[in-house]
């Protein structure tokens, strides 16, 4: 395991991208100006070739923030990069000694800026708690559970038992950056999930967070969803071939299979939602953004992805240098559920 970092007030840098968040903006903005932490802090907003008013609702803000600095991640003329290029940005714009990110549809809740400075004064790689209720409609919350990492953090249930987590939730220390490198513009979707991985593999434990929340907003139009939930599945898929840990030669008839299981489902859930009974939309909604990831990832297996030579590598090497960062995060985690 690597050495922790030494406990001080260190410097945060709030890392904020933007592309045509207009819509939704205002309220990460105001809850951002209510955060404070010891060790000074600053934001950084990247402009990713916003259209809209999105930076003038930022300058409108700027006297409310200690440090406030706009950059620019896109040249004109260009084809527009996602999220990990404007994060990576961001960063070597930064000029704190830890990273906090978080996004412009989504809004932190009060204490969330002190309590992942805390964390991140002993951990390298801090995760937020997600709450999917406060932003959402009753119908857009899963039917089952309160949602992904809003009680530890996800992890796959076949070898390597990788865990997983949102960017909009990443805390990380500028050592563990350095060390690792910039996201992977490769993945514009599963970035987060790619960095997780990666820092596993590297020998460092995930810390999750319980008091540092963030309020995390679901997808309200169901073609949205679908769109989303497909691209949710075509860069996971991609994401295992990457790492070698993709299923077998009997994987497309095995998802074909699952595909054609779960059409019943989502025509009950259209009657159900259809007859105004309770949980239909709900119901409806999950099964969208279920069918919607179970079609991107069959179009990766129909594409049959190359396999990086360079980052690529096979599940025994991947497991054997992930072990011990995963107990150690398995253990934190649980520590963590049981005490909150």
């Amino acid at each position: 395991m690597h050495n922790r970092p030494t406990p001080d007030a260190r410097k945060l840098s709030v890392i904020l991208p933007c592309f045509n968040g207009a819509a939704t903006l205002a309220v990460q903005l105001e809850a951002l100006t209510v955060q404070d932490w010891p060790g000074g802090w600053e934001l950084i907003v990247v402009n990713n070739g916003s259209t809209d008013d999105s930076m003038a609702m930022v300058e409108a803000y700027r006297a409310r923030f200690p440090v406030l600095k706009i950059v620019e991640a896109h040249v004109p003329g260009t084809p527009r990069l996602g999220v990990p290029h404007s994060y990576n940005t961001g960063i070597q714009a930064a000029t704190g000694n830890a990273f906090v990110f978080c996004e412009a549809d989504d809004e932190v809740a009060p204490g969330w800026l002190a309590a992942m400075g805390r964390a991140l004064t002993v951990h390298d790689f801090v995760l937020a708690r997600l709450d999917h209720r406060k932003l959402n409609a009753d119908w857009l919350h899963p039917p089952h559970g309160e949602g992904y990492q809003s009680a530890g953090l996800f992890r796959m249930p076949v070898a390597p038992h990788f865990f997983s987590a949102s960017a909009c939730g990443f805390g990380l220390s500028r050592s563990i950056y350095e060390k690792l490198g910039p996201l992977n513009v490769d993945f514009p979707i599963v970035h987060d999930g790619e960095y997780c991985w990666r820092a596993q593999l590297a020998g460092y434990a995930l810390h999750f967070e319980p008091e540092a929340l963030v309020h995390y907003r679901e997808k309200s139009a169901l073609m949205a969803r679908f769109r989303q939930g497909q691209s949710w599945g075509r860069d996971t898929t991609r994401l295992h071939h990457h790492y070698r840990t993709a299923m077998g030669r009997l994987s497309l008839p095995r998802h074909l299979f699952s595909i054609v299981r779960s059409l019943p489902s989502g025509a009950k859930a259209l009657l159900s939602r259809a007859l105004r009974r309770p949980q239909g939309q709900a119901l409806l909604a999950e099964w969208i953004w279920s069918f919607g990831w179970a079609t991107g990832k069959l179009q990766l297996i129909l594409q049959k992805p190359a396999l990086s030579a360079q980052r690529g590598m096979g599940l025994a090497t991947a497991a054997a240098a992930a072990t011990a960062a995963s107990a150690a995060t398995a253990a934190v985690v649980a520590d963590q559920v049981a005490s909150g």
